[in-house]
């Protein structure tokens, strides 16, 4: 059975008119090897959207940190970070999880496993023409990073491995889009005691084989 994360708050949705606002909404996920993670809820915006625009990012992401502004490549952003802790218990049934499968479930593979799923959502609410037709334009990207390797045929519909990392294009169409991923990582640790241990019974077994040799009487 696999370990569960406790997560609580990651994303709850995509407002459709935050889409309006922005030129572009990135979210990137970090998971660590002990289950631990962050997640950045990162948007766009043109210069006195703001106010509307942070608004609509705290609907998105409650209990994130307080957003900062950061202006980089012609563009300006507002950026909110959250960090969950690493794993300490089971999970709730939530539309996200994480299970690790390491040691203690599969004691004979070399591989630790990560597999995330997440729902997100993007939902409609009243909007002007000029407003439907800027969310048009806006670029949605979910950008997932794990331990190891993401092996590319878990990737969900629509995704890609980009960088190392599963990467999705949204668009801004209201609807309900499962996310997943698994990755695998090498349990160097875990392989060096198998070795050493290994090693050590080829040890004591040439020992013994060498002392019944030497100590094997001689034919006359």
């Amino acid at each position: 059975m696999s370990n569960k994360v406790p997560i609580t708050t990651l994303l709850a949705a995509i407002p459709y008119l935050l889409l309006s606002m922005s030129q572009s909404v990135t979210f990137t996920t970090v998971v660590e090897s002990d289950g631990s993670g962050l997640r950045q809820f990162r948007a766009s915006y043109q210069p006195g959207r703001q106010d509307d625009v942070l608004r609509r990012i705290e609907e998105a992401s409650p209990d994130y940190a307080v957003a900062r502004r950061d202006d980089s490549g012609g563009q300006t952003f507002l950026i909110r970070n959250w960090r969950w802790p690493h794993r300490t218990g089971p999970q709730a049934e939530r539309d996200f999880s994480l299970q690790i499968t390491d040691v203690a479930q599969q004691p004979l593979s070399p591989f630790t496993y990560y597999y995330w799923s997440e729902q997100v959502d993007i939902y409609q609410e009243a909007a002007t023409e000029v407003e439907k037709e800027g969310k048009e334009k806006a670029v949605v990207r979910y950008i997932l990073q794990m331990p190891g390797t993401i092996l590319p045929q878990t990737v969900s519909s629509g995704g890609r491995i980009e960088n190392g990392r599963a990467v999705w294009e949204l668009t801004s169409d209201p609807q309900e889009l499962p996310l997943k991923a698994t990755s695998r990582q090498v349990r160097w640790g875990y392989l060096a005691i198998i070795i050493y241990i290994l090693g050590f019974i080829i040890f004591q077994v040439v020992s013994f084989m060498e002392q019944r040799i030497k100590h094997r009487p001689r034919r006359i």
